[in-house]
């Protein structure tokens, strides 16, 4: 019998973090960190304030 786990999340619904008071150069730690499964990263602007966007690959 063998274990394993998930090293990443699975999501299967867009998510959405908060990075407007993140400094610049953590940004991409952030989007390699939640990234899954090739699915769609961006960044994205609302009401003043900036989210990293995470899309699940169809």
């Amino acid at each position: 019998m063998s274990a394993s786990t998930q090293t990443r999340p699975r999501y299967a619904t867009p998510t959405r973090k908060d990075v407007t008071d993140c400094r610049t150069d953590r940004i991409a730690d952030l989007v390699r960190t939640n990234r899954v499964r090739g699915s769609e990263v961006a960044l994205e602007r609302r009401g003043g304030r900036t989210y990293l966007v995470t899309r699940p690959a169809e």
